[in-house]
């Protein structure tokens, strides 16, 4: 019975170590080839295949090429192998400024790739004198810091070179979006309606009037001179939301339950303008088109030591199902979306969709993430 138990478990070894091998094994290979190549594969392909026949045509005019194909396969190895792990090095260290990872990890690299590659190429070569031998302890790390140099500057100008395509894409997306708060950002549905409740309170309870008029005005005039700003203060763009708030408060009058928590910032925090107010254009416009008694609105905005917070609740139609664009605004949802790509990249998280009968918004941006 125990010489079975034992049978089955030494058939069971190889049976597992090939499964972690077909699943686990193929899963890390592929993560690592999708963070190694990320985007642009062509290029990769090419550098690749490019090097490949490079390397090939040089040894095939060789008259010995038969003899040399074991060298030159290796030394297309090194390369590639050098040029990838200097250009990794590089994005992972160099780029954010983590010298002492670079320098540690750099050194590793060097020392086991100059290992391996004169260990191979003494095999190949066969029996060589000790001056062969110094010549390789020699030229080989010399050979590898150069190749780990060009992968690492070939990583600096793609990164150069991207963050130029992305800075024209902002200003682009910078203009346009001018374009569209100066035509949009304060739909004339909204100015008529709101004049008409002022006008309507000028009669009833004229002494709020002064008050919302001056809370139209700073309306107005931040949404003509901060569309022209990449980035402005968070308390003003905070002060807008407020305005907005209150002047809604107007026009929706009893049906409206708002609950609202805005926490002012300490410091220098900035953030894109006009982000956060299309959200909570959003939510009054949907909220108001439902057939419930209550329009119910929760807004939530605080900053804590990492990032700003942005959270918006409100009850939705049946018929509101995943994103719609604010038509009136000129600037809704997928069109933020785009602008917080562009403007902030990884250094944003914004979830958003319908829950239950509410359609939520959490949105989460870095306090550094403009610099």
């Amino acid at each position: 019975m125990e010489m079975d138990t034992n049978i089955l478990m030494f058939n069971l070894i190889p049976e597992t170590i090939r499964f972690i091998l077909d699943i686990r094994g193929m899963e890390v290979i592929k993560k690592a080839i999708a963070s190694l190549f990320e985007k642009g594969t062509k290029v990769h392909l090419y550098f690749l295949v490019g090097l490949f026949l490079a390397t090939a045509l040089v040894t095939l005019q060789k008259r010995d090429f038969i003899e040399i194909i074991p060298r030159a396969f290796l030394f297309y190895v090194m390369v590639v192998c050098c040029v990838y792990a200097g250009r990794w090095l590089t994005r992972q260290f160099l780029i954010k400024n983590r010298w002492a990872y670079l320098i540690l990890f750099g050194g590793i690299t060097v020392i086991v790739f100059s290992i391996i590659s004169t260990s191979l190429l003494i095999y190949l070569f066969g029996n060589t004198n000790e001056g062969d031998v110094s010549d390789f302890l020699i030229t080989t790390p010399l050979f590898v810091i150069i190749m780990i140099f060009c992968g690492g500057f070939i990583a600096i100008t793609r990164t150069v070179i991207q963050q130029q395509i992305n800075e024209v894409k902002i200003l682009q997306n910078q203009a346009e979006t001018e374009l569209n708060l100066l035509t949009n950002r304060l739909s004339p549905h909204f100015l008529f309606n709101t004049l008409n409740n002022l006008y309507g309170l000028s009669i009833s309870e004229h002494r709020k009037v002064p008050g919302l008029l001056l809370k139209l005005s700073a309306l107005l005039s931040y949404a003509l001179y901060s569309s022209s700003e990449t980035y402005v203060k968070l308390n003003d763009e905070l002060d807008y939301i407020n305005n907005f708030i209150d002047l809604e408060k107007v026009r929706v009058s009893d049906r409206l339950v708002l609950n609202v928590d805005i926490t002012k910032v300490n410091g220098d925090i900035n953030i894109a303008p006009m982000v956060l107010i299309v959200f909570v254009e959003n939510a009054f416009k949907h909220a108001k088109n439902t057939l419930d008694k209550q329009i119910r609105i929760d807004i939530r905005i605080w900053v804590d030591q990492q990032f700003i917070h942005f959270f918006i609740k409100n009850n939705c139609p049946d018929g509101l199902v995943g994103v719609r664009d604010d038509m009136e605004s000129g600037l809704g949802i997928v069109t933020t979306v785009k602008r917080l790509d562009l403007l902030y990249g990884d250094n944003y998280s914004l979830d958003y969709g319908k829950v239950k009968s509410d359609f939520c918004v959490n949105l989460k941006i870095k306090n550094d993430a403009k610099s």
